[in-house]
């Protein structure tokens, strides 16, 4: 698995103009410093200089009451966007809009909680793989390990969000970006039909436009005929430059000509462990919780970015929803 920032929220502020700027930027290895020149223009001089301009920006705003400020925080958006501020600045609103508007989703990410927990010990449908030659983070998710009768959308987003949040400050994750494979063998129609329209819609306009997360490749395996409709979907509601990176596959076997075979589970011809995958998993969000639930406390004025996203009449986001 990709390194962990070894960051505390001990050590975090969501303070948006603090006495001092916590330091906490970590230099990438070789590899990765080379991937963040050439496809992010990424330099020392380069960085320094735009995270001192996201702060100031940050200190001033008149909407932003509290957020993070640290440099792994911040480095999130800087490299998804490039280095482009001005779309860093935009990143950073919408993601902070985001958490509030659709707190379900994405407030109290908390490892602890009974379903998170059964989710990632027990039910093992998702495993962040490790970094491959190309130093992308790889994760696998298995569609047919979610039980659609216990766990609902909403068990399942926050899950998602959840490991997101626990490895964004990977600074090979933040600079080469990720791999997601979604394997849908064995998926019944159950799984296809738990997302409300408003849920895929608003989902993806998330990935794009507010979640600091570069995603390089989607690999979509073996989605049954009953589950194209769905898929026709998200690619209808997917930015351009993102529906030429999902790929849809009729076997595992396609997917190895992306993907190396060896980070795979061994249940499909790989070397990994999903019990090793999943205790090293535990760990960190362990190491993390402090950090993730220090989130909730950022906050921003919504009132002027909720027209951002379209909302229908049934209750899609209900704030405060009891999903147990």
């Amino acid at each position: 698995m990709a390194s962990g920032s070894g960051v505390t929220a001990t050590a975090l502020s969501v303070d948006k103009c603090p006495s001092r700027y916590e330091a906490n930027d970590i230099s990438p290895p070789e590899l990765h410093r080379t991937i963040a020149l050439q496809k992010l223009g990424e330099t020392d001089v380069r960085r320094v200089e735009s995270l001192r301009l996201l702060r100031e920006w940050i200190a001033t705003h008149p909407h932003i009451r509290r957020c993070r400020t640290d440099a792994l925080f911040l480095l999130r958006f800087l490299r998804a966007r490039a280095y482009d501020v001005q779309a860093a600045q935009t990143t950073l609103v919408r993601y902070l809009t985001m958490r509030q508007l659709f707190r379900i989703w994405y407030e109290n990410l908390d490892p602890s909680d009974r379903y998170m927990r059964e989710l990632v010990e027990n039910v093992r449908g998702c495993l962040p793989l490790g970094l491959d030659r190309s130093g992308r983070m790889v994760a696998l998710v298995k569609v047919r390990c979610y039980d659609v009768a216990r766990f609902n959308c909403y068990h399942l987003g926050r899950l998602q969000h959840m490991l997101f949040e626990a490895f964004f400050d990977d600074v090979e994750l933040q600079i080469a970006g990720g791999v997601a494979i979604i394997d849908c063998d064995g998926a019944t129609m159950g799984h296809f039909v738990c997302f409300k329209l408003s849920d895929i819609r608003n989902f993806m306009d998330c990935l794009v436009h507010a979640l600091p997360v570069r995603v390089k490749e989607v690999h979509i395996v073996r989605l049954p005929r009953f589950g194209q409709a769905l898929g026709n979907l998200v690619l209808s509601f997917a930015a351009e430059e993102l529906r030429k990176r999902i790929f849809f596959h009729a076997s595992m076997d396609e997917v190895l000509k992306y993907v190396d075979q060896d980070l795979l589970p061994v249940e499909y011809g790989g070397k990994s462990c999903p019990e090793e995958i999943t205790d090293s998993l535990k760990r960190r969000l362990a190491d993390k919780r402090d950090t993730l639930l220090l989130l909730d406390r950022m906050e921003i004025e919504v009132e002027p970015y909720a027209h951002l996203w379209r909302q229908s009449d049934e209750g899609d986001v209900e704030f405060g929803m009891e999903i147990d």
